[in-house]
């Protein structure tokens, strides 16, 4: 359960793109946007890397990271005024997805599946992850009402994305009354 990223994720031609940041306005007079960063590797926004705005066909390519302030400022070529960064606002921009290790799963992969205990009780679908102080917690909706997982190795016990099952340990959910 170490490595996951965004929950937001769309299908390119190619490949699979997953959203690393939210524009959420200009900066300054030369077409710098202010980002929040939604994802787990911050790092790979540098200089020359390509983010496609959601739905879009065509990427833009970063010239100038600035950060060390309260969010961090991307500056892309061919985006050289407010009025051009303006119209990112709001926009979610995503970059080709890498390769997880065999026990890392992206968000998006683990929505919908079905969870049940190791004894076979069906707990129901997993329908939303968060973050809940340095940990992520699953929230499983199933006939018998909602419940919380931790997403500790201890208690996600297997991923079966084929199989679209998750298995978890009896009595380490909370049920949410």
């Amino acid at each position: 359960m170490d490595a996951t990223s965004s929950s937001r994720s769309s299908l390119t031609p190619s490949n699979r793109r997953l959203v690393v940041v939210r524009v959420l306005g200009a900066k300054g007079l030369k077409g710098g946007v202010r980002v929040e960063l939604m994802t787990d590797w911050p790092e790979r926004l540098t200089p020359g890397t390509e983010l496609w705005p959601e739905d879009a066909a065509d990427p833009l390519r970063i010239s100038r990271v600035e950060s060390g302030g309260r969010s961090t400022v991307l500056h892309f070529e061919g985006v050289v005024s407010r009025e051009a960064a303006e119209e990112l606002a709001g926009r979610y921009l995503e970059v080709t997805a890498r390769s997880l290790p065999d026990d890392a799963w992206y968000w998006a992969d683990l929505i919908g599946l079905r969870v049940e205990t190791s004894d076979g009780t069906e707990l129901g679908e997993l329908v939303e992850i968060f973050r809940a102080g340095a940990n992520e917690v699953y929230r499983v909706v199933g006939a018998d009402g909602e419940r919380l997982v931790p997403a500790l190795r201890s208690v996600v016990l297997d991923v079966d994305l084929a199989g679209g099952l998750m298995t978890v340990a009896p009595d380490e959910s909370e049920e949410v009354r």
